[in-house]
């Protein structure tokens, strides 16, 4: 009895911990909120950026996402509607931005 509760808990704890796999609205809102945090923990001083969507596919070869943002950007003298490219990997910790 013992080892089959044991069991019990192992495989639903094992089943809870799985990452679940994002796809379609939820994929873009994440990828737009994880860009969206690292304009904002880079230094701009007196610039505000706002990300309005995103284009992505996956690249299945290095896991990760190629996105292309367009980024609405405002400063006191300027506002402007841009375009901003990055890999974004498939956990959402790290970003390259591409120039």
């Amino acid at each position: 009895m013992k080892y089959f509760l044991t069991l019990i808990l192992g495989v639903a704890l094992f089943t809870a911990c799985k990452p679940k796999i994002l796809s379609g609205a939820e994929l873009q809102k994440k990828l737009i909120e994880t860009m969206q945090s690292f304009l904002d923990k880079e230094p701009h001083p007196g610039v505000q950026f706002d990300v309005k969507d995103v284009t992505y596919y996956p690249e299945v070869a290095i896991k990760s996402y190629d996105c292309r943002f367009h980024v609405d950007m405002r400063s006191a003298t300027k506002d402007t509607l841009g375009t901003m490219m990055a890999i974004i990997t498939n956990d959402f910790k790290k970003i390259d931005r591409r120039y």
